[in-house]
């Protein structure tokens, strides 16, 4: 009996090992990984943009399996354009905080002995934010969009920030914060190319 139960389990184990993942085939599925765990580790910003990017390559699961269940075409219409609003939103969030990890020095003369790799750094900052704008105006775009619909389904976290968005509400503008960021940035490689020129006259 017991060797039965051993080879039992050894048979299980196996079939773990080698059983596939279910394949991810709907934008529902990996959006739901996001919110669920993918955001926890908020600093891999590079996994996080991978799967939000690719997600929007999807189809939208069948309505009744729908992250908001919706009674009528309209509703799950509107539903559809909230939830590419949300993802363009979160990768927008991504690309500003990714690009921040390159953008956080500030010039002063005792790091200037690594003034070509802090170049480098804010060269890949800069992709970042205007990759970041970029969706920004996605996002704007998807929000304009759901305001025209004249439905509520009931999406409260969403739908209230697309009124806030609209209304001019909302307290923290990315359009704003990412052209700021991107100025700063030419004036700190600006510093930086002065110090490299100078010091190759010397």
């Amino acid at each position: 009996m017991k060797k039965l139960i051993i080879l039992l389990l050894i048979s299980f184990s196996l079939s773990s090992m080698f059983c596939k993942p279910t394949k991810m085939i709907f934008i529902e599925q990996i959006y739901k990984l996001y919110e669920s765990n993918l955001h926890l580790t908020h600093t891999d910003h590079k996994r996080n943009i991978f799967w939000l990017e690719n997600s929007l390559k999807l189809p939208n699961i069948h309505p009744s399996q729908a992250i908001i269940i919706t009674q009528t075409w309209e509703e799950y219409v509107k539903y559809k354009i909230l939830l590419r609003f949300h993802i363009h939103y979160l990768l927008t969030k991504e690309y500003v905080d990714w690009g921040w990890e390159f953008d956080k020095r500030d010039i002063v003369f005792y790091n200037m002995e690594w003034a070509e790799e802090i170049k480098k750094s804010f060269e890949i900052a800069r992709s970042r934010y205007e990759v970041a704008l970029h969706y920004w105006q996605e996002t704007l775009n998807w929000s304009s969009l759901a305001a025209s619909k004249n439905v509520h389904i009931g999406w409260e976290q969403i739908e209230d920030l697309i009124w806030e968005i609209e209304n001019d509400q909302y307290d923290y503008d990315y359009q704003m914060i990412i052209e700021k960021r991107l100025a700063d940035l030419d004036k700190k490689i600006a510093k930086i190319d002065q110090y490299i020129a100078s010091s190759a006259q010397n």
